[in-house]
């Protein structure tokens, strides 16, 4: 499955943003320079994410975060939810509430209005969006009724500007879903998890907090640190993307390691176009993720499932895949001669996958999935098992 914003949200972006913004930003040269200048930000000059701009700069700095950003980043929320299948109720009559922090123009909220519309969803969503950029807000709030109306999702927005050190109060009885898209990679350790706990006081109790990160190793690692404050703090159950309940996150032993997913994705016609001009995105998904809920339990089910967490590697006579389970890192090795319809799952896994291990022999970090050993791919809501 190739994860993309549907067209029509990214029309209504384009309508959205031509009514917020100068004509001299939203296309055209002065478009390409900001996308390529946010990117840098977002990568080789993140000292500069904070930097505030003025009059037609800061103009186009919003242009290129609605049109190209926003766009880039929304599949990453359509593809957690996802997976989250219906641990959250998208059917019946009853609004879902969804809180977005740090909503900027909108990226989480559009990726779960193109999931409702994806699994048609009856629910009608009622969204209240949060962020400290009016600007962006306006565009959200316009962009997002557009968007619903095209996709056939019922949806009302609310947004209020509010510094996230503010923690925003839950109201009546919590919300469904409280999304934060790119939000903790630009906080200190101790305010992302303060913005983390005021996100769960906010979420209700059979709800899911669901937290999207750049796939970048220093904001990867910084999101496991916040794994392990929600573990050890008693906070909340990890639900996913990890299938080990334990503090700490195997990842940080090792500096130069980090968690990430790659699916494959695309872009719509106006991102796509801007993307091969700027030389950016190579066509994968990539994001870090945590979803946290009050439940027990998480997404593999049991400790017989595993996470495959980099690219598995192929040399003669075997295969071999990084995983990682309740026990913390492991290689999952399948010689040539044990390959067959019992561990056909690990034969065809990629990054991200979920797999469930029966049978296997452990040797200090490896796992060998030898004679007599199976391997059960656990499919992902809207994620099919590939041919």
């Amino acid at each position: 499955m190739t994860w993309t914003v549907p067209a029509e949200v990214e029309d209504a972006l384009w309508a959205a943003t031509r009514r917020h913004l100068p004509a001299d930003v939203v296309g055209g040269p002065g478009l390409t320079a900001a996308v390529v200048d946010r990117s840098r930000r977002y990568t080789s000059d993140r000292d500069r994410l904070a930097t505030p701009g003025a009059g037609l700069a800061a103009a186009g700095d919003l242009a290129a975060r609605a049109l190209f950003f926003t766009v880039a980043d929304a599949p990453k929320a359509a593809a957690v939810l996802a997976e989250l299948g219906d641990r959250v109720r998208w059917h019946g009559d009853a609004p879902l509430r969804i809180l977005d922090l740090g909503a900027g123009a909108g990226a989480m909220t559009l990726g779960a209005l193109g999931h409702a519309a994806a699994i048609a969803a009856t629910r009608p969503l009622a969204i209240d969006a949060v962020d400290r950029d009016a600007g962006a807000l306006a565009i959200l709030a316009d962009a997002v009724p557009a968007a619903a109306a095209a996709l056939g999702v019922t949806a009302t927005v609310t947004t209020r500007r509010l510094e996230l050190g503010a923690s925003p109060p839950a109201r009546g009885d919590g919300f469904d879903l409280v999304l934060l898209g790119s939000v903790l990679n630009e906080l200190d350790g101790a305010a992302a998890q303060a913005v983390t706990r005021a996100a769960l006081g906010a979420v209700a109790d059979d709800g899911a907090v669901v937290i999207v990160e750049p796939a970048l190793r220093e904001c990867a690692r910084a999101l496991h640190a916040v794994r392990d404050a929600v573990i050890t703090g008693g906070w909340a159950q990890v639900w996913a993307p990890c299938t080990r309940r334990a503090a700490p996150c195997p990842m940080l032993a090792d500096p130069r390691d980090w968690c990430h997913e790659e699916r494959p994705g695309g872009l719509p016609p106006r991102a796509a176009r801007l993307a091969q001009v700027t030389g950016l995105r190579d066509g994968a998904l990539k994001y870090s993720y945590l979803v946290l809920r009050r439940g027990p339990g998480h997404v593999g089910g049991d400790d017989a499932a595993v996470r495959v967490v980099g690219h598995p590697h192929r040399s003669k006579g075997k295969l071999e895949a990084p995983a990682c389970g309740a026990d913390g890192l492991v290689t999952l090795r399948l010689l040539s001669r044990h390959r067959g319809d019992a561990t056909r799952a690990l034969d065809r896994a990629r990054r991200g996958e979920l797999l469930r291990i029966d049978g296997g022999a452990r040797h200090d970090d490896r796992l060998d999935v030898g004679a007599g050993a199976s391997v059960t791919r656990l499919v992902p809501a809207g994620d099919p098992d590939p041919a």
